[in-house]
């Protein structure tokens, strides 16, 4: 069967092995396959970057999904009996179309041929359609460009003190106005907002938020409100602060208007 995969294509198998030892896991899944197409930087890279895969955030969801082993791995790995339908549903999609090989597009349409496992649960978990990614890959393997996907973000907004929650839920609420979801869990968030306010000193609390969203590559966007000023340093545990957004009371709607802007340039593919 390998004998027909491109040599991108075998380059993901590599990697999957790869990701799978480094991950102390006993066997390839369709978890180190979905990394390994990632990380290959090619056809099926293109189009999980294009509905806001990253490499980085994939391995963060994968982690999330299926927790490091404790024990090193090494030498060769079996594929996971999902790996190999995965593997055989790519080379049925190639002979479908009438292909004489198997390129990563092939591949990733065999990862989403099932119908559930591991990396389906990182895709969904990484708030993509499905669907869409599976028709981006049929328009790459006949060769149609397509625009990159867009979706409304999700935020989490984290908040210093209790007082600070009428704020935080007039923020939430304009937001809405401009398609942006809030969500309950700093882990499904694209985007985390700290509220802060004057004297500002960051809460155990937030120090868990903030240090979640950087393990998972998330963006953080200070949102300062009645003359808060804060050094972005101040911020901890993550090297990804955005450029902060001021909210006034006197000029709420723009401000947070503002920020809906900071949003969408914060983190690519979402609006």
């Amino acid at each position: 069967m390998l004998e027909r995969f491109t040599e991108s294509a075998r380059r993901v198998s590599v990697l999957a092995l790869q990701e799978a030892r480094g991950l102390a896991h006993a066997a390839i899944g369709t978890e180190h396959l979905l990394l390994g197409l990632v990380g290959e930087g090619g056809a099926a890279a293109s189009v999980l970057a294009s509905v806001g895969v990253s490499p980085a955030g994939c391995r963060a969801r994968v982690l999330e999904v299926s927790r490091r082993g404790t024990t090193p791995v090494s030498g060769r790995l079996p594929f996971t009996p999902g790996a190999k339908r995965a593997l055989a549903a790519a080379v049925r999609e190639s002979l479908a179309l009438r292909h004489r090989h198997v390129g990563t597009e092939h591949l990733l349409l065999g990862v989403l041929a099932a119908d559930e496992g591991v990396a389906l649960d990182v895709l969904t978990g990484c708030g993509v359609d499905l669907a869409e990614v599976r028709d981006r890959a049929f328009a790459a393997l006949a060769g149609i460009e397509l625009s990159p996907a867009r979706r409304a973000a999700r935020l989490f907004l984290s908040y210093r003190r209790p007082h600070d929650v009428h704020l935080a839920g007039r923020i939430a609420d304009r937001l809405d106005d401009f398609g942006r979801a809030v969500v309950g869990d700093v882990g499904e968030c694209d985007v985390l907002l700290a509220v802060v306010g004057p004297g500002w000193t960051p809460t155990d609390l937030m120090r868990t938020e903030v240090q979640r969203a950087a393990e998972r590559a998330v963006p953080v966007i200070p949102v300062l409100v009645d003359g808060a000023v804060l050094p972005a340093d101040q911020l901890p545990g993550t090297g990804r602060v955005a450029d902060h957004v001021t909210v006034r009371h006197e000029t709420f709607r723009a401000d947070v208007a503002r920020l809906a802007d900071v949003v969408r340039y914060a983190q690519p593919g979402i609006g």
